[in-house]
């Protein structure tokens, strides 16, 4: 069977929301001042293959993820490596700001010193993982927030998960969600690239001979049956966007309930460059 979504986005974001869900929103996480415009950065030399490649296997890990069964869990002791935490000076004064009010390569005792709280996770693949509470600049749509800081203890993933939505058959209220957050994923990062997998249809014609025929077809996206078949996996849609230093996916999911959700992924790419680079110069 094909995939069933959902990350990601982390993703590393409302006309549609602020209507209805507009308290606790601020567009500040996705328009952040100091941060450069997705046109700018397009026009600097960008690793482009890399970056989508990165992105796009981002995405389709969340494809892969039980969110259902990660909110019902219960949350295990976590042991980790002892890692060194220098708390002595702001993270706002010298790290770059990410998602949520968070800094990017925040250790977990800066992230802890602004005040939100980590309940540790278990992530496959994914070292040092936490649900994070309490976060500087939340967003009442996302319901859960996951942060990875890896083994430097560096804060390089955000995964947010949004609430569920009683949908109706063509998944048009997730679909409206989905189309916002794209707008604002690609204003900010850019270099938007849709993935769209549709579902084979099989339907019954009549020929030129004035018989009758079955045909296959692909169902679009917004079809009267497109929430079933991402619930089957039988259609996947997700899109990736990305600047010099991050990458983001942005998912829609389906529970076992048929409610709707998405979720945004993000990861810092230039945080992993560097690791990638240090790992090689030891070897």
């Amino acid at each position: 069977m094909k995939k069933a979504i959902i990350i990601l986005g982390l993703t590393f974001f409302l006309p549609s929301i602020a209507a209805s869900q507009d308290n606790g929103f601020s567009k500040d996480i996705l328009f952040d001042p100091s941060a450069p415009s997705a046109t700018a950065t397009q026009e600097q030399n960008l690793n482009t293959e890399e970056n989508i490649s990165d992105a796009v296997n981002s995405a389709r890990d969340l494809l892969n993820q039980k969110p259902l069964k990660l909110r019902q869990q219960k949350f295990p002791e976590f042991k980790s490596r002892t890692l060194s935490n220098n708390t002595s000076s702001s993270p706002a004064q010298e790290l770059d700001g990410a998602p949520f009010g968070l800094y990017w390569s925040s250790t977990m005792d800066n992230t802890r010193n602004q005040g939100v709280t980590l309940t540790p996770v278990e992530m496959e693949d994914y070292v040092n993982s936490f649900l994070a509470g309490n976060l500087p600049k939340p967003i009442d749509f996302f319901e859960r927030v996951y942060v990875t800081y890896g083994e430097e203890n560096k804060l390089y993933r955000i995964l947010a998960y949004s609430k569920l939505i009683d949908d109706d058959a063509s998944a048009s209220k997730i679909l409206k969600e989905y189309n916002t957050y794209s707008d604002y994923l690609n204003k900010k990062y850019g270099n938007k690239q849709e993935d769209f997998t549709p579902a084979v249809i099989s339907k019954t014609i009549t020929n030129a001979q004035g018989k009758e025929e079955t045909v296959t077809e692909n169902a679009p996206i917004g079809n009267p049956e497109f929430l079933s078949q991402l619930l089957s996996g039988d259609a996947v849609l997700f899109s990736t966007y990305y600047n010099n230093d991050i990458a983001a996916a942005l998912s829609i999911g389906v529970d076992g309930d048929k409610k709707t959700y998405i979720v945004i992924d993000y990861k810092n790419l230039e945080i992993l460059k560097k690791q990638e680079a240090e790992t090689l110069d030891a070897l």
